[in-house]
């Protein structure tokens, strides 16, 4: 009898979950910006661990270079262990109280599409400082079309070798919002 809530619960989940997406709850956006930095998400949907293993697992890609504060590691290690853990069941989707990245427009975008995962205002994490690119094309009149297809399409070498991963999924206002804010951080 108790596998009826149980299955009914298993597939509100699977069908709450988009391939590029993770489970709606407090610190999704968090983890998803971190984690797609070096893989698909699907690494963390194909196998549930225990909260010891998921602890490890982030020790790991700090160890790796992932940019990651303790704070952060903590609240992905909640996330993680409350809603890909095997040994509970996940508790039903919840708002993600760290996505909306306050009223600022371009912080929901840059939080939505994963740019803080590797960008940064003012410092190099993976990727250059959204200030470095400012300053680099200041004046360059051909900046935005060029950019907008970086972002668009990924690229590799204008800054180092990390690839810049690409995102077709930006809606065109949303690609000139972010571009037009970088180009003004010069």
């Amino acid at each position: 009898m108790l596998l009826a809530p149980a299955l009914g619960l298993a597939c509100a989940l699977a069908s709450a979950q988009t391939p590029d997406k993770l489970i709606s709850g407090p610190g999704a956006t968090l983890t998803e910006n971190k984690c797609k930095i070096c893989h698909e998400l699907q690494h963390i949907r194909r196998q549930p661990l225990s909260r010891g293993e998921w602890a490890d697992n982030l020790r790991n890609m700090k160890e790796r270079g992932t940019p990651m504060d303790e704070a952060e590691m903590a609240v992905i290690l909640e996330y993680l262990a409350t809603y890909y853990n095997r040994e509970q069941p996940a508790p039903a989707p919840a708002p993600d109280t760290l996505a909306g990245g306050g009223a600022d427009p371009v912080a929901k975008l840059l939080n939505a599409h994963a740019c803080s995962g590797c960008h940064s205002l003012d410092k190099r994490v993976v990727g250059p400082s959204f200030r470095e690119v400012g300053q680099r094309y200041a004046g360059d009149t051909g900046a935005a079309a060029r950019l907008a297809a970086k972002i668009r399409n990924g690229g590799q070498g204008a800054w180092g070798s990390v690839p810049m991963p690409p995102a077709p999924a930006i809606s065109d206002a949303e690609l000139a919002t972010l571009i037009g804010w970088v180009l003004s951080q010069n």
